[in-house]
């Protein structure tokens, strides 16, 4: 479980061991934005009874959905991936653990979240939280995780009590990029590598109450976008003949902290080439497709972290 904390809040996630069975914070997560709300669908029912008014309220289905933004830190990160549309290997012992996330077919993920958040003192608990899509990004250096949460319900939950991590984000200086795998370059300023899943709750007819029975994945499509100096006609020519390249983020603060991402069969959708005025740099904005390819996967995330999680 992860907890994080906003300005007069605090927002906690913890692993589930039942799906939509709340847990308490077990992990604190300092975070930047978030949006978690308890949606529901009332029916507003308008009889014929002689008269042009709604006359009846009757609750509806209802699930949670919202987006959170934080630093992306290797402590942080493994639990967001165990509730992804991905299958995550532990590997190592103490203190140096390894966790290696390739995406999967699945219909549900392995596991689910509890989320809970506390604003201005009063306590909002979320349950069967599922990461339906994510995006990496670069915010002035620093190295950011976004993610859109689809869950179950909301569950009553006590305020809890925060013990703050003290892992520091990566920043300027601990990136390596490499195109293709293998090949480190050093023109590309942004970078955002994005996962849709599209995400969707699940109702069902039953008596315990009006929230999603689960969530079930749709179909998966992944994205890497890039910024570049342009210097030969080298790599547009490779874009007009659909030619593959693997990509490789690398972001470490040692051997045994990182996070690495890795698309195999990247083939630039998008390739823009602008020059906005005399004395510019020629720059190339790029956007790939990434695919699956023969033997691998479309990605695969490689966490390197001291954080323990079962």
């Amino acid at each position: 479980m992860a907890y994080g904390v906003g300005a007069g809040g605090i927002m906690g996630i913890a692993l589930e061991v039942t799906s939509g069975t709340y847990v308490a914070p077990t992990k604190f997560v300092p975070f930047n934005t978030e949006s978690l709300n308890y949606q529901q669908a009332t029916n507003w029912r308008r009889s014929i009874r002689n008269s042009p008014d709604i006359n009846f309220a009757v609750a509806g289905d209802a699930h949670v959905e919202g987006d959170l933004e934080m630093d992306a830190t290797d402590d942080i990160l493994p639990y967001f991936m165990m509730a992804s549309r991905m299958t995550v290997v532990k590997t190592g012992t103490t203190p140096n653990f390894t966790y290696t996330g390739t995406p999967n077919a699945d219909a549900t993920p392995a596991k689910t979240l509890s989320i809970t958040i506390v604003r201005n003192s009063q306590v909002f608990a979320y349950t069967g939280c599922v990461v339906g899509s994510f995006t990496f990004g670069m915010d002035e250096g620093t190295l950011t995780y976004a993610c859109s949460i689809v869950g179950n319900d909301e569950a009553t939950q006590s305020a809890p009590t925060p013990t703050w991590p003290t892992t520091t984000p990566f920043g300027a200086g601990q990136y390596i990029v490499e195109i293709p795998t293998g090949s480190t370059v050093t023109d590309t300023d942004t970078f955002e590598f994005q996962v849709e899943d599209n995400a969707e709750p699940q109702f069902r007819m039953k008596n315990t109450g009006r929230g999603a029975v689960f969530v079930k994945f749709g179909e998966r499509e992944v994205t890497t976008s890039m910024e570049r100096d342009f210097q030969t006609r080298t790599d547009y020519d490779a874009f007009k003949a659909l030619t593959s390249q693997s990509i490789t983020l690398t972001a470490t603060k040692g051997a045994n902290n990182s996070i690495v991402i890795l698309t195999p069969v990247a083939i630039k959708d998008t390739y823009e080439v602008n020059l906005s005025g005399q004395g510019d740099l020629v720059r190339g904005s790029i956007s790939y497709m990434n695919m699956v390819g023969p033997s691998t996967a479309t990605y695969t995330i490689t966490v390197k972290s001291q954080e323990n999680i079962s």
